[in-house]
């Protein structure tokens, strides 16, 4: 019997039949109800975003899927992730990527996304709790970088923890609505790849709002 996550990816492949097969299997292998509240459960599988708690929600399985797409060229290195919620992106990316470093500013979520991704057997993603809209110098340089949050401009910090020849993806705009931007760094510049319309929470702390 085909699971929940698997017809939810089929659907995805119709909407979207030029991004990655790879993430589609990727998104097979997670339970994304994993990372719901309990009350929304019945919607994980629908293209929806929905509450978290804190204030917070999970990206719609379409974003999702085009967020990961679009670094298909450095799959297999290192990931960095800000706002990382629930962990549904972390757990898909990482089948993707051969470690997955996150940071989410949200306390309440840093625990149950540890609890989370355990439960899927993400076993190669680290979580960090603190403000992560300056990365994580930490652990850089980084072969992809995602923005799961809005930001009001470009993060200054982006363009030094991520390697050349790498992909980042943030959403720029403002609180309410966003244009989800990939860069490319070629020769220690940012190049403007693709983009599409999103709208995520916003980007809170030093290189984001003030809240």
């Amino acid at each position: 019997m085909i699971s929940k996550a698997a017809e939810m990816t089929v659907l995805l492949n119709r909407l979207f039949p030029d991004q990655s097969a790879r993430v589609l299997e990727a998104m097979s292998e997670v339970q994304r109800d994993v990372f719901v509240d309990p009350g929304w459960k019945r919607m994980a599988y629908t293209d929806s975003s929905l509450p978290i708690g804190h204030g917070q929600t999970i990206s719609k399985p379409a974003t999702v899927f085009r967020m990961l797409s679009a670094l298909e060229p450095v799959f297999g290195g290192k990931l960095l992730e800000t706002g990382s919620g629930s962990g549904y992106l972390a757990s898909v990316a990482s089948r993707l990527f051969n470690r997955v470093y996150c940071v989410e500013r949200v306390l309440g979520l840093v625990e149950s996304s540890r609890t989370n991704l355990r439960q899927t057997g993400s076993g190669n993603v680290v979580v960090r709790y603190g403000d992560g809209s300056s990365g994580w110098a930490e652990h850089a340089l980084f072969d992809g970088i995602l923005y799961s949050a809005g930001a009001p401009e470009l993060p200054v910090s982006l363009a030094g923890q991520l390697r050349e020849g790498g992909l980042a993806g943030v959403p720029v705009g403002t609180k309410s609505s966003q244009e989800f931007i990939v860069w490319r760094k070629v020769e220690g510049e940012l190049e403007r790849v693709s983009s599409f319309t999103c709208s995520f929470v916003p980007l809170i702390g030093k290189e984001g709002w003030n809240g």
